[in-house]
């Protein structure tokens, strides 16, 4: 190695490990999530040209029937006739996903800062190759399919305060496959499983994705199988984190006593 490069690879190893001040990890954060958004809209099909992604959620469509699962309809009609759950499905859709991921961060940092690292690698792998489904695989949700009907609640939930106007350069509305609302709840109810051990309270960490699926299904934003989209997607990231992360802590490794 030569002494130029010694600095490059000192930086990289501080970034991977999160060896700096909590400020430097806030920038990193906000500047890895505008470039995840900003790549999501480079890849997104124009809504004007829907054609490929809505013959992919008819091919979705044909995939559930053919197993007897096709269940969103009837989730998402129950949902939307009963107040409460169509107010906390609507809600917790809304801020449950942004709101539920910085808060894991936070709580990751400042009760488990040793483990922090490897969480937050895991979760910004998976984000990324996610882009990479979203490319290859446009696929319209259910409340852009035609035959469905059914409407998603949640965007007179994101009008309030100008959130939809301001985030509408950004939507990339056929960015359906996999389903990160639901893949990264599950790689946080993992997580929260493993670095809450050895208390017998972990066990509802796994309310996390189970509500985020079913929500997601409630409020016509995902099918069920882009749920197993994002779960698959969060183990190839798992893959990929696990053997560059040997030398420092990681959740997986989090003691049980």
């Amino acid at each position: 190695m030569t002494v130029a490069s010694q600095p490059r690879t000192g930086f990289i190893q501080r970034v991977w490990t999160a060896r700096w001040p909590v400020w430097a990890e806030v920038v990193l954060f906000l500047a890895l999530m505008v470039l995840y958004e900003w790549l999501r809209a480079v890849v997104a099909i124009s809504p004007d040209t829907p054609q490929t992604p809505i013959a992919h959620a008819l091919d979705i469509v044909d995939i559930e029937r053919s197993l007897g699962l096709f269940m969103e309809p009837a989730i998402h009609d129950w949902t939307q006739a009963n107040d409460l759950a169509k107010f906390l499905t609507t809600w917790f859709y809304t801020l449950g996903y942004t709101g539920g991921f910085i808060a894991m961060f936070i709580w990751t940092w400042f009760r488990r800062r040793a483990w922090f690292a490897a969480f937050r690698n895991w979760f910004w792998t998976s984000s990324f190759l996610a882009v990479v489904g979203y490319w290859v695989y446009p696929l319209a949700p259910p409340r852009h399919t035609p035959g469905v009907d059914m409407t998603d609640p949640t965007r007179e939930a994101l009008k309030l305060g100008g959130s939809l106007d301001w985030f509408q350069p950004f939507r990339n509305e056929f960015a359906a496959m996999p389903s990160m609302h639901c893949g990264l709840a599950i790689l946080m109810g993992v997580t929260l499983f493993w670095l809450l051990r050895p208390s017998p309270w972990r066990w509802l960490a796994f309310l996390w994705p189970v509500a985020m699926i079913f929500t997601t299904m409630a409020t016509a934003n995902h099918w069920w199988l882009d749920a197993v989209g994002g779960a698959i997607c969060v183990g190839v990231a798992f893959a990929i984190v696990w053997p560059l992360s040997r030398s420092m802590p990681a959740p997986w490794r989090y003691p049980a006593r």
